[in-house]
């Protein structure tokens, strides 16, 4: 009976291994019978007519949507967007893989199970794509937040508003993609609602905040006046409220994430812009001069002033500090630097009474055509006439006289030219007689000397050696100049009169004792005269038009000695004298030359000439 059992049982198991053999033969290389996916009949169909079955007839999963929701904001994401579908290959390879595993004994029973029972294989879908649901949360995220509007104080002038704030919302990408996936990791082709949760984001700088700096900038923004130390017969100046609130910034400072700031630079430059307001060079008091002659009162001097930019800005800094603050202030007093002048008004009232008329020198000359009938010589005597120079301070000939012109009543006049006497050649002609007998005056006084030019030629009216030619057009300017340099103020008198000029110089003596040397002549030349002959002339005519001069050279020393008998000048002064021939214009037939006519007054020129003159 064991030998009948067992030998059944082989003969058994050899038909079912048979019968799986020969289903396994039917299927060959398609799906076995009895195998579906998610109720979708493969059985029989090779892998390209399953995976067309499949995508026929199961449900499509990338036709529906996902609406997310953030408040009441919502944003649709189309489900192909994210890449949502079937893994119709995978699933084909379950479903072909039914009875072929491998396992002979495995594979057999399932393929005879498959005659009787069917195999029902589950769906396979990816819900997304990764790069996909990135992207898309990516998106939505900058969609839904933004960031929250800070609060600002606005300007408009000296007007200060505020901007309102208002809270932002924010959501993070990684959130909206965690949310999002998980609502479409299924195979449900419906669309899916997403709640999403955004986060407040609340302003740094709110309203409440930017009102309160916006009161601290309009405390500060009020026309402040300024007064000037010292100048109380000045009216004061103003800082406008549009220029302070130009200072005004606003952002952190110190604790407050936002406040009205003040610009240091800002401050400065407002400041600075008044320095024109408030400095004066100090002015030193004067010694006027009497009618008739000698010195009158004491006209009082003035100290000078400079602003003191840095010292003011910081004033003024904490004047607006302390109006942001709250307290009221309207004014404030600039720093300034106080200087005191040369010669105060005490210092001159003491000297005054010893003033004395301590050096004198007079030229006399012929008034005429050449010197405008004396006007070029007289006119800049007045304008010198009280001029006083403070211990230190320099003399300029053109910088003490008025300007050259007809209307103050100067005429053209002879000058010298290129080493030629030109009759009428220079608005001013003959001013050099004014010039030369101010340097006289103030060589004998003993000061110290500056420029000084001999002229082209000698003109004998003034001391051989010791003249001082002046000149000034648009390309040359010749000046005559000397200093006070005594501890003294000194007082100028100019005189002039029919045929005659002065000065007087005042002060309080000095003590010194002047030498001045005899001239020491050398290279003497003698002028000649000569006749040109002019065609256009008539027969018989003549014109002087150049009178002789002799020519030399001349050096003349100058010492000074102070009242203990020291050396403190000691000054050589050299001339070169050219010879100039004497010319004469006759008409075809020659005459005797006349004595007189066309004569040129001697000196230099104060007005314009088209060529500066070569030593003279």
């Amino acid at each position: 009976m064991l030998i009948g059992f067992g030998a059944t049982l082989a003969i058994g198991l050899l038909m079912l291994a048979a019968a799986s053999a020969a289903v396994g033969i039917a299927a060959g290389a398609n799906v076995l019978g009895g195998v579906n996916v998610a109720g979708v009949d493969l059985a029989g169909l090779d892998r390209s007519a399953a995976s067309s079955r499949l995508s026929d007839e199961l449900p499509a999963l990338d036709n529906g949507r996902a609406v997310l929701a953030v408040g009441e904001t919502e944003i649709g994401v189309p489900y192909a967007d994210l890449g949502r579908g079937y893994e119709t290959a995978a699933m084909v390879d379950a479903a072909y893989g039914v009875g072929r595993s491998g396992d002979a004994i495995a594979d057999g029973i399932n393929r005879l199970r498959s005659l009787v029972h069917e195999t029902t294989l589950p769906v396979i879908v990816h819900p997304y794509d990764d790069d996909a649901l990135a992207e898309i949360a990516a998106g939505v995220a900058a969609d839904v937040s933004h960031p929250p509007r800070e609060a600002a104080v606005l300007r408009d002038g000296a007007t200060f508003t505020v901007r309102d704030s208002s809270d932002g919302r924010g959501i993070a990408e990684a959130d909206v993609a965690a949310a999002l996936g998980s609502a479409v990791n299924n195979t449900d082709p419906a669309d899916v609602q997403v709640d999403l949760n955004a986060t407040t984001l609340l302003p740094v700088v709110d309203t409440a905040t930017a009102e309160l700096a916006a009161a601290a900038a309009t405390a500060m923004a009020a026309d402040l006046e300024v007064t000037i130390p010292g100048a109380d017969d000045q009216e004061p100046l103003v800082i406008d409220a549009e220029s302070i609130a130009g200072a005004l910034s606003f952002g952190p400072l110190a604790a407050d994430v936002y406040a009205a700031r003040i610009d240091p630079a800002a401050i400065t430059a407002a400041v600075k812009s008044r320095a024109k307001d408030v400095n004066q060079a100090p002015v030193n008091a004067r010694i006027a001069v009497a009618l008739g002659g000698g010195l009158g009162g004491v006209i009082p001097g003035a100290d000078g002033r400079k602003l003191d930019v840095s010292g003011s800005s910081k004033h003024l800094l904490d004047v607006l500090a302390r109006r942001a603050g709250g307290a009221t202030v309207g004014s404030m007093a600039l720093t300034v630097d106080v200087t005191e002048p040369a010669l105060t008004t005490g210092e001159a009232e003491a000297i005054r009474p010893q003033m004395q008329m301590v050096s004198s020198w007079t030229t006399y000359y012929v008034p005429g055509e050449g010197n405008g009938f004396g006007n070029n010589i007289n006119i800049p005597a007045r304008d010198i006439d009280g001029r006083n120079l403070a211990p230190g301070e320099w003399f300029s000939f053109w910088g003490s006289i008025g300007p050259v012109t007809v209307e103050r009543g100067f005429m053209y006049g002879g000058v010298i030219i290129n080493g030629r006497s030109v009759k009428g050649g220079a608005i001013g002609g003959g001013i050099c007689s004014t010039s030369t007998t101010m340097f006289n005056a103030a060589l004998r006084m003993g000061l110290e000397t500056g420029i000084r030019m001999n002229h082209y030629y000698y003109i004998d009216r003034y001391p051989d050696g010791l003249d001082a030619t002046v000149y000034m057009d648009d390309n040359y300017v010749q000046d005559m100049s000397f200093r006070n340099d005594t501890e003294h103020p000194i007082v100028i008198r100019g005189f002039g009169g029919n045929g005659f000029v002065t000065f007087q110089i005042w002060s309080v003596p000095t003590g010194r004792t002047v030498v001045i040397t005899d001239p020491v002549t050398s290279n003497y030349g003698v002028a000649i005269e000569t006749t040109v002959v002019d065609p256009s002339m008539a027969a018989g005519t003549a014109k002087r038009v150049e009178f002789p001069h002799d020519g030399h050279d001349v050096s003349r020393t100058r010492y000074v000695y102070d009242a203990d008998g020291n050396l403190i000048h000691q000054n050589t002064y050299f001339s070169s004298y050219r010879t100039v021939n004497g010319i004469t214009v006759v008409g075809p037939t020659a005459a005797a030359p006349p004595s007189d006519e066309g004569e040129t007054a001697g000196g230099g020129a104060g007005g314009t000439g088209d060529a500066p003159p070569a030593g003279g």
